[in-house]
């Protein structure tokens, strides 16, 4: 393969990006093969020369998709890496770049005119905006965005209203130093050496001082209570699900990729149900109807993995070659047949194979929170209570740990044929907390999609924090981590048209409204109720193991309230309830694993 560096792409505005064109040649010759050829085409912020681990998020080249007849185009976003103007996370000027760098790279020569998209993270997300904006004509046919959001307020920023304060912070500071060090190398001379960016090193350094200048205010806003803790306009450029539909009535194919594990683990089966639903004209807030028509250009794949992960051995660039080859070339034989949602479980190997979203294979059954530490099957007649004191920090989950950073030592450690084990026992946090235990299984059991769990309790204060874990406990007492949620408690209004129910009116799959306006003290001593979404998972629970919920006020150091939920946090003292007329159950969705394809 060849290489064009740094190529520049004028956009409408007058800001120029900077490109990166990887091209097929003649093995024996180096010139440029024949063609025509697709080309492939990713926008990252990571810069296009990112080191590892980082290149892992930041995508290309793919030698293993070049090598078999497309053009690769890397392209950095705007006000990163080579490229000009100023950075923001994602907005109307980088959907806009999407949409003219399609038309663009569909022009290069040698390009046969259809192009598709890939990458992961931002790049992933990027795509899924970019096929809502190109229009139905577009030469846009194809794309296949691996670990995207669906919402980035719920899905990352926060858990149920509580801030992911370190974690934003955290990417903040590893995008400043790769924005950094990645100009620096990003013009080359023609013998192959580098040289600094244009300006000098004082625009490399001051390009590090305008992402700081975009990062640390949203995270000081978020901490002292501002707008960014609370959902508004500044998160809705930053929503995927708000322009799904767009993506249907385009008739761009996607193909998801999501991890059990993944920071954005409950953004990608909420995009799935949501394509789907677009494709035939039903609610895209709705969940998926079982039988409902199904378009083949809406797929998903899900396993037990993290941000930046190895997937288990699955050779990820021969699925992407496939779904390339039958939409940019045609070739019938790379066709994907049988039911469009694929994933693996926690704690198995197996494939499953289902349509829809909830999986109708999997039975919504509650478990009771009951006296002594019992989840039980029936709700106790008489009511007891249980005392939770609030607590900022404790133990740290290593899963969470894990989750949080990426997986990136997951990653590094299981490349290096290592296997880590801070994030596969979590009876840590289980200090100071409520915990409840299950009866054993007597047969493989699969959990499959949302968990709610619905807390009725009363407090002291005006403020309530609220942390679930769940768990596989193993016959030897080990507890697998499976997932987890929260909630602030000011944040546990409903919003009746995104709320998923059961015909009953129980809630399958909360939806907070996070709002400042909608967002309202707890009541001290009044009955409370809270539907706490936890994370949906896929795990396969084995016969002679049991579920373990942990209910806690804190995940250490992750979730930190902002300062004004904090002083209303400080003291509390939580009384839930267990059993009588208003139980706390968990409801979880349990299938025999024999029944699903």
């Amino acid at each position: 393969m060849g290489i064009h560096r740094n190529v520049a792409v004028p956009m409408s505005d007058g800001i120029v990006l900077r490109a990166d064109i990887h091209y097929p040649t003649v093995p024996e010759t180096g010139a440029p093969a024949a063609g025509p050829f697709p080309v492939l085409l990713s926008v990252t912020p990571y810069g296009k020369l990112a080191p590892p681990p980082a290149a892992q998020i930041g995508g290309g080249p793919a030698p293993h998709l070049i090598r078999r007849g497309y053009i690769e185009v890397m392209v950095d976003v705007r006000g990163t890496g080579a490229s000009g103007g100023s950075f923001e996370m994602f907005g109307a000027d980088q959907t806009r770049d999407g949409v003219e760098l399609v038309t663009w790279a569909s022009t290069l020569p040698n390009a046969n005119g259809r192009v598709g998209m890939f990458g992961i993270s931002y790049l992933a997300i990027n795509q899924l905006f970019t096929a809502s904006a190109v229009g139905p004509d577009s030469p846009l046919k194809a794309i296949f965005p691996v670990m995207a959001a669906n919402d980035f307020y719920r899905d990352a920023a926060t858990m149920g209203g509580v801030s992911h304060l370190r974690t934003v912070r955290a990417y903040g500071s590893v995008y400043r130093l790769l924005n950094v060090l990645n100009p620096t190398l990003e013009f080359f001379t023609p013998g192959g050496h580098p040289r600094p960016r244009a300006g000098g090193f004082a625009a490399v350094r001051q390009r590090g001082k305008d992402q700081r200048g975009y990062f640390e205010p949203l995270v000081d806003e978020a901490r002292t209570g501002g707008d960014a803790a609370f959902d508004g306009p500044f998160w809705d450029t930053m929503r995927p699900d708000l322009i799904l539909p767009d993506i249907a009535a385009n008739n761009v194919a996607v193909l998801l990729t999501g991890g059990w594990h993944d920071a954005f683990q409950r953004g990608a089966p909420l995009n799935y149900a949501a394509l789907q639903n677009a494709c035939t004209g039903r609610p895209v807030t709705a969940p998926m109807q079982p039988g409902q028509p199904l378009s083949d250009r809406i797929r998903l794949m899900m396993g037990p993995w993290y941000h930046v992960s190895d997937y288990d051995g699955l050779n990820i660039v021969d699925l992407q070659l496939r779904w390339f080859d039958y939409w940019l070339k045609d070739d019938a034989a790379a066709a994907m047949s049988g039911a469009p949602f694929t994933f693996t479980a926690i704690g198995g190997r197996r494939w499953y194979h289902t349509r829809e979203y909830p999986i109708p294979e999997a039975t919504p059954a509650k478990l009771y929170l009951a006296h002594a530490g019992r989840l039980s099957a029936d709700a106790p007649a008489e009511q007891t209570l249980v005392a939770l004191p609030y607590r900022s920090r404790g133990p740290m989950s290593g899963r969470s740990l894990e989750q949080w950073s990426l997986g990136l030592n997951s990653f590094v450690t299981s490349s290096a044929g290592g296997r880590t084990r801070h994030d596969q026992d979590n009876r840590r946090v289980q200090r100071g907390a409520l915990t409840y235990t299950s009866e054993r299984f007597d047969s493989p059991t699969l959990i499959a999609g949302p968990i709610t769990l619905s807390i009725q309790a009363t407090a002291d204060t005006t403020e309530t924090l609220w942390v679930a874990h769940l768990d596989d406990v193993a016959p030897e007492g080990v507890n697998r981590p499976l997932t987890m949620g929260a909630l602030l408690g000011s944040h546990r209004q409903l919003d009746p048209d995104r709320t998923w129910y059961l015909p009953d009116g129980t809630v399958l799959r909360p939806h907070h409204i996070s709002t400042r306006a909608a967002v309202r003290p707890v009541v001290p001593g009044e009955p409370t109720r809270y539907d706490i979404e936890i994370f949906p998972t896929a795990a396969l629970i084995a016969p002679g193991h049991r579920l373990r919920l942990t209910v806690t006020t804190y995940d250490f150091p992750h979730l930190v309230p902002n300062e004004p939920a904090c002083r209303a946090l400080a003291g509390g003292l939580y009384q839930v309830h267990q059993g009588g007329a208003t139980p706390s159950c968990l409801l979880l969705p349990l299938a025999d694993p024999d029944r699903l394809d």
